[in-house]
């Protein structure tokens, strides 16, 4: 009887060993949802409803974008998002966006259901509860200052209308920011955890795994609250804040970071967001906006009675540059060449000493 136990014990603990190896080899398995949306959530998040977010059961294998279940497409950023570039909040950690190349920080897509997804690539996971924002510009107006300044601009907010917020443990809500004395309390709410889950991405941006955050708003709710459709244009900035359940323009003191820039290289958060914006060509929602051509430099000093002007350009090789003088462009136009540099000939009249000389590129697919 007690070789029997002692052997009993042994298969037990075998089992168990085996039960865990397993448990935590699936746990590591990119494109696993470890938190699923409840209720009508899951057929949202999840459309096939085996538990992952990769096309295949098995996971991702080359590019978590690409492999995809649900087809995102990038939202428009002006470089490649660093990891450890945030404000309050760890580094790498579960409020640090990450990017590696084509596999983006920040994704979404607009189903036939009429629902709209959101997708962040995290450097980390926590139970924490923190609020994660989509900044939605609607009517092109933006700033204090210049033709496109937006009169609702205020200390707290610099242009936006509407902010989508993931507050994880609590659900995701609409806020109506779209005055100058903000509204802090939801105009729309989906409580709880049917709008949002959590799921392992393929990338290892920081070491370990990052991870994905998804979630959605219904799209007619947002076209009865706010009067946008399909074919609005907008503009995006993208946010995370370690405040619980809160409105990152009504929290700024403690947002944590901003997606696809370095936040250490902007000044301050409105500035951030400046340089976002400005690079935004506005599109539909869903869409893959077009992303903005560097511009060019000019090379000085200009005489007067030149006939001619030069500069570089960061674009690639065919780029179009166009030349402004005084405000307006010039007929012809120059093309970047190989090595980076380019050149408009035969400029008449001739350059005057009072002339104001500017630039612009347009590079292929920008």
């Amino acid at each position: 009887m007690k070789i029997y136990t002692f052997y009993k014990k042994i298969l037990k603990i075998t089992t168990l060993f085996f039960i865990l190896a397993c448990s935590n080899v699936s746990a590591q398995t990119p494109g696993l949802i470890y938190e699923p949306a409840t209720a009508s959530g899951t057929v949202v998040l999840d459309p096939d409803g085996n538990g992952f977010t990769s096309l295949s059961p098995f996971g991702f294998t080359t590019d978590d974008q690409v492999q995809s279940e649900i087809p995102y497409t990038s939202l428009v950023f002006p470089m490649v998002e660093p990891n450890s570039d945030l404000g309050p909040g760890p580094d790498c950690g579960f409020t640090d966006f990450v990017d590696q190349g084509d596999q983006d920080p920040v994704q979404s897509y607009i189903s036939a259901a009429n629902n709209w997804l959101f997708r962040m690539r995290m450097g980390n996971t926590s139970p924490n509860a923190k609020s994660y924002s989509i900044l939605i510009d609607t009517d092109g107006l933006y700033g204090a200052t210049g033709p496109n300044r937006d009169p609702q601009y205020s200390s707290s907010n610099p242009g936006f209308e509407i902010e989508i917020v993931l507050a994880t443990k609590f659900g995701v809500f609409v806020y109506d920011v779209n005055n100058i004395n903000l509204n802090c309390t939801p105009v729309i709410s989906y409580p709880g955890t049917t709008n949002y889950q959590k799921s392992i991405a393929l990338t290892t941006s920081c070491g370990n795994p990052d991870y994905f955050y998804d979630f959605y708003v219904n799209f007619a709710d947002l076209t009865t609250r706010f009067g946008i459709t399909r074919t609005t244009p907008l503009r995006m900035v993208i946010v995370d804040n370690m405040a619980a359940n809160k409105s990152t323009l009504c929290n700024l003191s403690s947002a944590s970071d901003i997606g696809g820039i370095n936040d250490a290289s902007c000044g301050n958060i409105f500035s951030c967001f400046e340089i976002i914006i400005d690079n935004y060509t506005p599109c539909a929602p869903g869409a893959v906006c077009a992303d903005r051509s560097v511009c060019p430099s000019i090379t000085g000093p200009i005489n007067a009675g030149a006939t001619s002007v030069s500069g570089t350009s960061s674009e690639a090789s065919g780029t179009i540059i166009k030349v402004f003088i005084n405000g307006t462009a010039y007929p012809t136009t120059a093309t970047v060449l190989a090595n980076g540099t380019w050149i408009l000939n035969s400029i008449s009249p001739a350059f005057v000493a009072s002339d104001v000389i500017g630039a612009s590129a347009t590079a292929p697919g920008k």
